[in-house]
């Protein structure tokens, strides 16, 4: 772990109770379930959840008064998903889960009523996570620009008929979906306009009639975290379950959520990567090869260099970022850093597992060692989240901003 001396107490401590969590919890089972050919199988869900739910890792971010943790700290966020994701990436979900609930549900888009059924039951159930439906077959990152006409977006559709939406059609890539209790879906209420204007939120339940989940998406990498598509047939969702008025559009429902939170996935990157390193110094010291460890092989010694350095710059980055997200009534923000921060952390940990493979030569490629699992997590993640290069173009568009602006660092683009 790395310790970083402007850290308080609760927060090294939390670090400590992850970093033990994802030793003691997560690594004794994460290759056994990664390899199994069945993706529905490979998915960790009830074991490990009810594990993390009894030491409070699963509840983290929820506030104290519906039984959570109270963790509020995006940089305290972000210190977890490290640990988290040193001991496997998929996992990093279940922090996730909370946070993005948290956030939805504390918003002004929420209704007290809204929040005390759904938080609570959150807290009350040790398997409880959401899914935030977006992508669908013919539509994906355009969502996240956004795109703004007619011709583009969610096709999803929602009909209200009295006190409730019929909704038809469909979404796919979706983590947890099939398990999560509750599911966040962006539909489109009004086809004549784009998705700034008329899009709306729904907070579907499991059971919900007219909801079902097609297959289960069979991925390389990120395997114990499960994406599954979710169909939708005159599904019958009431109209107290909507989040935000009607028609609110994608910008408006975004302004009202925290932002940033992207940068707990690139923080479990940063914890994926290091998992690389550690194994290949590990290995770089027993592994002899003309006479001596091959750690002393000039060649092997400077890959290993090149990639502890890049570990430190993308931790500094998120960490960066992160606290910067957290100071943002206080200081103004550049919101062109959570991005920019995020998309490094990704290509770092591509960067790392592929020197990785390569310290460990032939056993790089051989699924009874880690690396190959850790190299195939981190090139399955530049396709999540929107994409590598999605999180470059929402810099690209800050900068732009910026730029028309003639300043806009606290300027920030509401998706």
């Amino acid at each position: 772990m790395y310790v970083d001396a402007h850290m308080t107490d609760e927060q090294l401590a939390l670090q400590q109770l992850a970093h033990e969590f994802a030793k003691d919890v997560i690594r004794p089972v994460a290759m056994d379930l990664d390899h199994n050919p069945d993706p529905a199988k490979s998915a960790y869900m009830d074991s490990i959840l009810r594990e993390a739910d009894k030491v409070g890792l699963r509840t983290m971010a929820l506030p104290e008064q519906y039984g959570g943790g109270g963790v509020d700290s995006l940089f305290t966020q972000c210190v977890v998903g490290e640990e988290l994701g040193w001991g496997d990436r998929g996992v990093v979900g279940m922090l996730l889960s909370a946070s993005k609930i948290a956030h939805l549900l504390m918003s002004d888009l929420a209704t007290q009523e809204q929040r005390d059924k759904w938080l609570q039951a959150y807290a009350a159930d040790p398997t409880f996570l959401i899914t935030q439906a977006m992508t669908e077959d013919d539509t994906g990152s355009e969502n996240l620009l956004p795109y703004e006409g007619v011709d583009g977006g969610f096709r999803t559709r929602a009909v209200r008929e009295g006190d409730c939406y019929i909704v038809n059609g469909g979404k796919r890539f979706i983590s947890n979906s099939g398990y999560a209790k509750l599911n966040f879906v962006y539909v489109r209420t009004d086809p004549s306009k784009g998705i700034l204007e008329g899009v709306t939120l729904l907070m579907v339940p499991l059971d919900t009639p007219g909801l079902r989940f097609g297959r289960v998406h069979d991925k390389m990498g990120y395997r114990l975290n499960l994406n599954r598509e979710m169909i939708f047939e005159d599904a019958r969702v009431p109209v107290a379950n909507r989040l935000g008025p009607e028609n609110y559009g994608i910008i408006n429902i975004n302004k009202h959520l925290r932002g940033g939170d992207g940068l707990i996935n690139a923080a479990a990157m940063v914890g994926l990567a290091r998992a690389a390193y550690e194994a290949s110094v590990e290995y770089a010291e027993t592994r002899v090869a003309s006479g001596k460890a091959i750690v002393h092989h000039q060649a092997i010694g400077l890959k290993l260099v090149e990639m502890y350095t890049m570990i430190q710059a993308a931790r500094s980055y998120v960490w960066q970022a992160a606290r910067a997200v957290d100071a943002r009534e206080k200081v103004p923000m550049d919101w062109k850093m959570p991005g920019s921060a995020s998309y490094f952390a990704h290509e770092a940990a591509c960067e790392v597992t592929r020197a990785a493979m390569e310290i460990h030569g032939g056993m790089g490629v051989m699924r009874e060692l880690p690396v190959e699992m850790y190299l195939r997590n981190a090139y399955n993640m530049l396709h999540s989240d929107g994409g590598i290069i999605m999180k470059k173009l929402k810099v690209m568009k800050h900068l732009e901003m910026q730029a028309h602006a003639g300043n806009g660092a606290g300027m920030r683009v509401a998706y």
